[in-house]
């Protein structure tokens, strides 16, 4: 038998480089596709962004609709009940987060740079002798651009929603997809399944129905933790006296939803606003309250509630997050991590039925 030329002795290049040189070349192209398919998520980031926010709504009120099945519910009730449940919940709590934001955000602004200002006046005359100034001036910018510019706040370097009339078309899309995901989801999904060859099939019906699931985990737990820590810091804000408790309980609730950074962010907010508004003995109070709430909920609550499809290290999240908020602002950081979940469950789906199909047969 003729050696292939890979396989010759005398060929001059290390078989080590040939393996290197394959892998590269592979990786390349991944990251080629995986990089048009942002660009390309960027330039439709109106149509992308509304789609994946309705997508995380859907597997919200999922839950509620099969407690509506399971009670006997016809499958037009279950859908129709949940869909006027979950606008009317989200509503009520847009609502609430704006009126706060709107009527508390100068007296919010003002208690966090006041707390900086403190942090940085001890970095300077303490006995770590350190200049921040810089420190403030990001914080000032910062402030100065979620007055002046939420939706660039929201976007960073992809710009989805610059308007308000672009925003208001953006509700009204998300509203609309919500409502064809709850009514006719089964049969978009069954239509997608038919695009490709019928011996794959399976194992794409599979891996979406894997990956839905995981959604829907992920969206369970999140707003479960939201919920909890908002309500107990929420509490402990107002019994601590501070002057915005409830508008505390709204930023930590929704950046909750940003895994890792979000849950730092809305803490140092807190001790923050503790510290100007209330000194620093409630400060300190304030902030062993939100660590040992977040420490719960990452070592108690989480394992409690997440499955093994969710279980991603904190480093990791905290490089998605990152990661995310690089390519598409507040909003990429919001989506990276359930993104990211989905993709590694739908993976594991098509890997393990692959296998299945690899193994030997009676």
């Amino acid at each position: 038998m003729t050696d292939t030329p890979r396989r010759r002795r005398t060929d001059p290049v290390p078989a080590s480089l040939v393996a290197a040189s394959e892998w590269s070349w592979r990786i390349i192209v991944v990251v080629v596709a995986i990089g048009l398919v942002a660009y390309g998520a960027a330039v439709l980031g109106f149509i992308v962004g509304p789609v994946f926010v309705a997508l995380v709504i859907s597997a919200l009120l999922e839950p509620v609709r099969r407690l509506l099945l399971r009670w006997g519910a016809s499958t037009t009730l279950a859908w129709v009940a949940t869909f006027l449940f979950g606008v009317l919940v989200v509503t009520s709590i847009l609502v609430a987060a704006i009126s706060e934001f709107s009527s508390n955000f100068d007296t919010l602004s003002e208690q966090a740079l006041g707390g900086v200002d403190e942090f940085t006046d001890w970095l300077a005359t303490g006995p770590l002798k350190m200049d921040a100034g810089g420190l403030n001036e990001a914080v000032d910018n910062a402030l100065e651009t979620l007055k002046d510019d939420p939706s660039g706040a929201i976007t960073g370097t992809v710009s989805v929603l610059s308007t308000t009339s672009s925003l208001l078309a953006a509700g009204v899309l998300t509203l609309l997809t919500t409502l064809f995901l709850m009514k006719d989801r089964e049969i978009m999904w069954l239509w997608f399944t038919k695009l490709f060859p019928s011996g794959a099939q399976p194992r794409v019906d599979a891996a979406g129905r894997a990956g839905w699931e995981v959604l829907i985990s992920y969206t369970r737990v999140t707003l479960t933790s939201a919920v909890v820590d908002s309500t107990v810091i929420g509490i402990a804000s107002w019994i601590a006296g501070l002057p915005v408790a409830f508008a505390l309980a709204v930023v930590v609730f929704l950046f909750a939803f940003i895994p890792t950074v979000g849950a730092i962010f809305s803490g140092l907010l807190v001790v923050a606003v503790a510290l100007v508004s209330q000194g620093p003995t409630t400060a300190l109070v304030m902030a062993i309250v939100v660590l040992v709430v977040q420490q719960l909920d990452a070592n108690v609550m989480y394992p409690m509630l997440a499955n093994r499809h969710l279980a991603l290290h904190p480093l990791a999240s905290l490089l998605l997050v990152a990661a995310g908020g690089v390519v598409a602002g507040l909003f990429g950081a919001f989506v990276a991590v359930p993104l990211a979940a989905v993709l590694i469950a739908v993976g594991g789906e098509l890997r393990r039925s692959q296998l299945c199909n690899d193994a030997p047969h009676g």
